[in-house]
């Protein structure tokens, strides 16, 4: 089967439904027979006749006329199982070829209407089963206006290989269409017709249209087998091209066209460097898309590594780095050149696309450099990732202070990908540089190491004469869970730390401190326009309760500048009636088209609003049906402070007692309100789960006789559920002292 048409046709065009598959058990019926019922009025009769005739092959010949009318079926799967046994059917069912090529016209408006681009996929699959003698007619039809046929043709043709040779004049002449779906389907049938397309593909490539060059191009690139017979033709167009985007489109064929690899690169290379990017992107895919054309170019690029122009330096770099591997022979010039660039990121990706055999190099170039030279090579080893733990390891050990701090920060950045660095890290805290000292803390908090050993270090730490070093351990301190052993007044020092790691680590710590962080509140709202901290400052302002309410303004505007209500909106919960100036915002948020937002907004709406019927005004309605679970499990939670003035949600809430994500929520809110309504509690009775039950049954007892109307369905349940025959009899008592 030809690669135009993939694997799904070999299985999806015959299969069927599970009801025909069971009607099609039966012993296989006479050709005529299935004929007669393919004509049938009963749709399943249609499509066991379709389906069982597709599974004929050759034997269904006599059937093509029915076939063939049953392809204008409303049904979509007998005409697919229709059109699979016209395929089947191959040479055999050369009479349908006039009829299937009308039928990929989209003007005629016959048969199916949907599925346009499965049809005219499916249909054509069938006419390139169908031999040579549908070659002529699929070439007439690649000259017609409509644009399904002429991609119907152009993919029938496709599929059937070098069969179709005749065909690629026509084939050529529309790499030229204006249409761009037919320029694409022309250029992969002349591919799939292979070598044979060949030399007119080549003598395409002189072509005054640019279209049809660049179509020409991309068959020979898509061509395999390829052919190679006209390599020298291919290298000569490539040199006397000048229109960008042939270029482009050549490139790619040079190397699929048997151009040898030193003038693939000759004729790419200039490329790789180019202005323009589309050019660019395009020599570089076609350098690597050859092995011998990736080895042939690296020497090259590794020349442009010295050239005056710096753009051309990193346009090198960066093809370098997608070789990989293979350019681990240009190492000396790209570490030249990368210290040349003091590090910069190219350099860096390029190198850590080399691979781990750059390692070795760049740790030699530690060693020997001069600490103030170092700090490119750390930032390229920390590109790298954990691959370059063992070499940052190794600077630790580094006679430079400077090595010893920077490799420490880089392994700090990895995080836990660093955690075999743990030993030499846990040395370094009692080094005699306190800049490597203050790294080593962060760097093995930032890696996780082992929390017992680590915080006694970090208290003495706090002691230190250094400041880094302080705020090092006070920032270890903080991550770790010590917040109490800092206090506010430590944290708020920290909260000024130059290191990131530093700041985050006093917002968090902050957090967990509470509303006995009350006094840092200002603080976090001026760091709240801090990018890198707000969300943990958000978060931390959430764990303060009513303390935090100075932070509401600038919250406010935080909630109008971007969509962070869903964050904001627990913070003014937890700060309650003292968030009252947000109440705007919230009851705005409570018509939001997002559940999470009107879930968030359901429950800040219960804390700081101070009018009850208000907030009942909005949160009755959001525990109906209607809404989403979420948006009802907030507001039912919410309900259940209210107590009985929240009644009217009672309906509401017996809806949910059905649902077991929701019924525990719904259960807490008709406690606290108290549920006096017979009929309700009667609903109730029928709910499945037996606590549900009881309650009803007990709710209805405490009513005394005013529950007279619940007494028919209680001696019901007392007669025939014996999990709460004790509840509703003793409900019965109470309700009717004088009955049985």
């Amino acid at each position: 089967m030809s690669q135009r048409f993939p694997r799904v046709l070999a299985g999806g065009l015959f299969s069927a439904l599970l009801a025909t598959c069971v009607l099609a058990e039966d012993a296989p019926l006479p050709v005529d027979k299935l004929t007669e019922k393919l004509a049938s009025k009963d749709r399943d009769a249609r499509r066991d006749a379709a389906y069982q005739l597709s599974h004929l092959g050759k034997a269904a010949k006599p059937a093509l006329p029915a076939l063939l009318k049953a392809l204008d079926d409303d049904d979509k799967q007998i005409w697919s199982d229709a059109i699979a046994a016209i395929a089947a059917l191959g040479p055999d069912a050369q009479d349908a070829i006039p009829v299937l090529i009308e039928r990929l016209d989209s003007r005629k408006n016959r048969g199916r209407q949907r599925d346009q681009r499965q049809g005219v996929m499916r249909t054509a699959y069938a006419l390139s089963r169908m031999g040579p003698a549908a070659v002529e007619p699929l070439t007439k039809a690649l000259g017609e206006s409509d644009l399904t046929m002429k991609l119907g043709a152009a993919r029938a043709l496709g599929g059937m290989g070098p069969a179709a040779k005749d065909a690629a004049p026509a084939l050529i002449k529309n790499l030229a269409d204006s249409q761009d779906p037919v320029r694409d389907e022309s250029a992969q049938a002349l591919a799939l017709i292979g070598p044979a397309a060949g030399p007119a593909l080549v003598a395409a490539l002189q072509d005054a249209d640019a279209k049809r060059r660049i179509g020409a191009a991309n068959a020979l690139q898509q061509m395999d087998p390829a052919y190679r017979d006209g390599a020298k033709d291919v290298e000569q167009a490539a040199t006397k091209e000048t229109d960008a985007t042939v270029r482009a489109a050549l490139f790619a064929a040079l190397p699929k066209a048997g151009v040898a690899p030193d003038r693939c690169v000759a004729l790419i290379l200039p490329a790789v460097t180019d202005e323009n990017e589309t050019l660019r992107h395009a020599a570089l895919n076609a350098m690597l898309s050859s092995s011998a054309v990736r080895k042939a170019a690296v020497p090259k690029l590794s020349a442009l590594l010295k050239d005056n122009n710096s753009a051309v330096r990193d346009r090198a770099a960066h093809a370098l780095g997608r070789i990989g591997p293979g350019a681990a022979v240009a190492l000396p010039s790209l570490l030249a050149a990368a210290r040349a660039a003091d590090g910069s990121p190219v350099y860096a990706d390029a190198l850590a696309q080399v691979g781990p055999q750059a390692l070795p190099a760049l740790l030699e170039v530690l060693q020997k450099s001069k600490p103030q030279d170092s700090k490119w090579v750390l930032r390229i080893l920390h590109s790298f990732g954990p691959p370059a733990v063992p070499v940052l390891s190794e600077a630790l050990k580094s006679n430079s202070p400077e090595v010893r701090s920077s490799a420490a920060s880089a392994l700090a950045e990895m995080g836990r990908g660093a955690s075999s660095a743990a030993t030499t890290l846990f040395v370094l805290t009692k080094d005699a540089s306190p800049a490597v000292q203050a790294a080593a803390f962060r760097a093995l908090v930032a890696i996780h190491a082992d929390s017992e050993r680590l915080k006694p270090l970090l208290q003495e730490a706090l002691a230190s004469k250094d400041a880094d070093v302080r705020k090092s351990g006070a920032a270890g301190l903080a991550a770790l869970g010590g917040a109490a052993t800092l206090g506010v007044d430590g944290l708020l020092d920290l909260l000024n730390d130059e290191n990131a790691a530093g700041r985050l680590a006093a917002v968090q710590a902050l957090g967990q401190l509470g509303d006995k962080a009350a006094s840092a509140v200002n603080a976090l709202v001026a760091r709240l326009d801090d990018q890198a901290l707000q969300s943990a400052v958000i978060d931390s302002l959430g764990h303060m309760g009513p303390a935090a309410a100075p932070a509401v303004p600038k919250l406010l505007e935080l909630a109008k500048k971007g969509d962070q209500r869903t964050t904001i909106l627990p913070v003014l919960t937890g700060i309650g009636a003292g968030a009252k100036e947000a109440l705007p915002m919230i009851y705005a948020a409570a018509r939001d088209p997002q559940p999470d937002v009107r879930a968030s907004a359901a429950t800040a709406l219960a804390a700081v609003e101070t009018d009850n019927d208000k907030a009942l005004a909005v949160l009755v309605p959001f525990a109906e049906a209607s809404q989403s679970g979420k948006v009802r499990r907030a507001a039912v939670h919410a309900l259940a402070k209210y107590g009985p003035a929240a009644s009217a949600a009672v309906p509401g809430l017996i809806t949910m007692l059905e649902k077991e994500t929701e019924r525990g929520e719904a259960m807490r809110a008709l406690k606290a309100i108290g549920v006096k309504n017979v009929p309700d509690l009667v609903a109730m009775l029928s709910v499945r789960d037996v606590r549900v039950r009881t309650f009803a049954c007990e709710s209805l007892g405490s009513m005394g006789p005013d529950a007279k109307d619940a007494a028919p369905k209680l001696r019901e349940i007392a007669a025939q559920d014996g999990t709460i025959r004790a509840p509703a009899t003793a409900a019965l008592k109470k309700i009717d002292p004088t009955g049985p």
